[in-house]
């Protein structure tokens, strides 16, 4: 697996034949973006990582992904607006926002920008991939 070193790359899955989709990891802390990716990829998902909120935008535009997970402290724009503008251009798919700010005005944000869900940092990984999985309809054991 290559490192995430640009604003927009992608992380092909180290398991092979069970693709189940390209979830795109909008985080600017490049130690967790790496661990995502590395979890995504463990369980059958591709990873394209953006690290800001415009190369988020650049990311959507050329290629669609099966879901997003969106820290909402990241770069211009911030994740909330990235929601925001994935939900106004029509794209229906699911997001996650991550934050370790967990106050209720925050969730209360996130979801009128249209997130699926909130998960406050630090959280278990397995928790956020099954919160994918089951917001895509997939069985892991399928």
């Amino acid at each position: 697996m290559g490192r995430v070193l640009s604003p927009a790359s992608r992380a092909t899955s180290e398991v092979r034949g069970h693709e189940r989709g390209v979830v795109l990891v909008i985080e600017d802390d490049p130690k967790l973006s790496e661990l995502l990716v590395r979890v995504f990829s463990r369980t059958g998902f591709e990873s394209l990582v953006a690290k800001t909120g415009d190369a988020a935008l650049q990311a959507m535009r050329l290629g669609e992904p099966c879901a997003v997970v969106v820290d909402i402290m990241i770069p211009h724009p911030d994740g909330i607006e990235v929601c925001r503008q994935f939900r106004r251009d029509g794209w229906r798919g699911p997001i996650v926002a991550i934050s370790a700010l967990s106050s209720n005005d925050n969730r209360n944000r996130v979801a009128v920008a249209g997130a699926d869900m909130f998960l406050v940092k630090p959280f278990p990984l397995a928790d956020l991939v099954a919160v994918i999985e089951r917001l895509l309809g997939q069985d892991p054991d399928a």
